[in-house]
């Protein structure tokens, strides 16, 4: 009989043979993505994600598009084989031909279930047609032109604060984005809850929460949050990062239960009138029959989907194009120029939907913002099918990421100055002429794409025109520049500061 030493030698063994099997010798010699060109991994236990998780000035998505071409395999945690997606023919396949062949990877998705919920962000199939159907009146275009009031009583307010902070106590120097961040998560409060959070003259435990979520993320926060999947007591482990992120995702579900049961019992009383999103969702739900109608739950998710990405995003972008300004002074001049042209009166900005839309030199800094630093920079899918890519079979279940940051930088679709802050080209047709909503993904497209983007662009737009009609904004030295990391969102560093100073009248 074996002894239990040998018992255990031979389990030992087995396991050493299991992971070298899996995390080697399929990955390397037997998986059908082998014939695809990419770079070697670099590591058995992160694969190839050290790269992708350096410094934007790297842009390593770009930068293997350009080496290896518009399909590109590379391996992911625990060395999995994996596809970077620059190809626009595959693009469409994703996005609108077949989008609900594939899915969001569920090994990435446990940090995000745990502070978004299952909404429309995260649901999938049936589950996701009957929640964007129910909620695109929600997002109509008149919904969205009565928000504008509320985008900009809180621009006033944000102008209002810094000046007090800043110009008012002599100060020369900014940091926006936490100002930023405070502004929009006001403005989601009302025109999704009607509900004032003041963050940006008081306190808040809810942004707090949310500043201790979307941190740029190092390697250690990327890496326990995927071991989370396998291995969920990895959360339970008691140091900083665990304990902030279940501190965290507890505030968060717990203010949007609040929410959610206030709204109800409003409506329990009949007296659920406003036009807030939460509101309208409701009002629509209770004229639904059973089988289509949202859950407590799933109004709750909805929330938490609302909450974060109807601030992050909007304070990300608007982050990243006062940066952009800054290195720029004569296209802030210019679009400075717009702004006061337009609405010339300085004590009364009080633009129309139409109206903020109608400024080209604007709709050019948005766009061109969105296109070198979009808040997200790469759109994560696993095919429930099998596919064919061109000569490549394609097996289901293959972790697939569209890359936003390399179609947004080729120069096969922007030409030789892809990689320049250019709001003109989006005034010149001819620069612009291979562009597509399958080349520009800033919000991604077709039935995944994101349902709230006329509100946030009309948010952004509003924000940024209050900033610069007011403040202008100057770098602070000569090596003027952001780090930011660039895997799954582009988030500026928040503690990067700018000269401000009053504009003139």
């Amino acid at each position: 009989m074996l002894d239990l030493t040998s018992l255990v030698s031979f389990f030992v063994l087995g396991v050493i043979g299991w992971a070298t099997y899996k995390m080697y010798i399929w990955p390397v010699y037997l998986t059908p993505l082998r014939k695809i060109p990419g770079p070697p991994f670099e590591s058995l236990f992160y694969g190839n994600y050290k790269k992708f998780m350096k410094e934007e000035v790297n842009e390593p998505q770009l930068e293997l598009a350009k080496k290896y071409g518009n399909i590109v395999k590379y391996y992911e945690i625990f060395n999995q084989p994996a596809l970077l997606i620059t190809d626009t023919t595959i693009v469409q396949d994703i996005t609108l031909s077949h989008s609900y062949d594939y899915i969001k990877p569920e090994n990435i998705l446990s940090d995000s279930v745990a502070f978004i919920g299952r909404g429309l962000a995260l649901s999938e199939g049936d589950v996701h047609k009957r929640q964007r159907k129910m909620m695109n009146p929600a997002f109509t275009y008149s919904n969205i032109k009565n928000m504008v009031p509320t985008f900009t009583r809180i621009a006033s307010k944000l102008v209002s604060v810094i000046t007090e902070d800043t110009i008012n106590l002599g100060e020369s120097k900014i940091k926006i984005a936490p100002y930023l961040s405070k502004a929009t998560l006001d403005i989601i409060g009302l025109v999704g809850f009607n509900y004032e959070f003041n963050t940006l003259t008081s306190p808040n435990e809810l942004a707090e929460a949310y500043n201790a979520i979307v941190i740029p993320p190092t390697i250690l926060h990327f890496m326990l949050g995927r071991l989370a999947y396998y291995f969920p007591m990895v959360r339970s482990i008691p140091i900083e990062i665990n304990k902030n992120f279940v501190n965290a995702c507890a505030v968060i579900d717990r203010e949007s239960k609040n929410l959610v049961k206030r709204k109800l019992k409003e409506a329990d009383i009949g007296e659920l009138k406003g036009d807030d999103l939460l509101s309208v969702l409701i009002n629509i739900n209770k004229t639904l029959p059973i089988e289509e109608k949202l859950t407590d739950e799933e109004l709750k998710n909805q929330i938490m989907t609302f909450l974060l990405a109807g601030h992050e995003t909007t304070s990300t972008s608007t982050s990243w194009a006062i940066y952009l300004l800054a290195r720029h002074p004569h296209m802030q001049d210019i679009l400075r120029e717009e702004i006061n042209k337009a609405f010339p009166d300085k004590s009364n900005f009080n633009p129309t939907f139409d109206e903020i839309n109608s400024l080209e030199y604007l709709n050019g800094v948005v766009k061109e913002t969105l296109r070198l630093h979009s808040p997200v920079t790469m759109i994560r899918r696993t095919n429930i099918k099998d596919k064919v890519y061109g000569n490549y079979f394609i097996p289901k279940y293959t972790p697939i990421m569209i890359s936003t940051m390399g179609l947004h930088k080729s120069t096969e679709i922007w030409g030789p100055t892809a990689a320049e802050f250019d709001p003109k080209r989006w005034l010149d047709p001819t620069l612009t002429k291979n562009v597509s909503n399958l080349s520009f993904l800033p919000f991604n497209t077709g039935a995944r794409g994101c349902i709230g983007n006329k509100l946030a662009l009309a948010e952004f737009k509003i924000l940024l025109s209050n900033l610069i009609r007011n403040f202008v904004f100057q770098p602070t030295d000569e090596g003027f520049q952001s780090k930011t990391r660039t895997f799954a969102s582009s988030k500026p560093d928040s503690h990067f500061e700018f000269k401000i100073s009053r504009v003139e009248s």
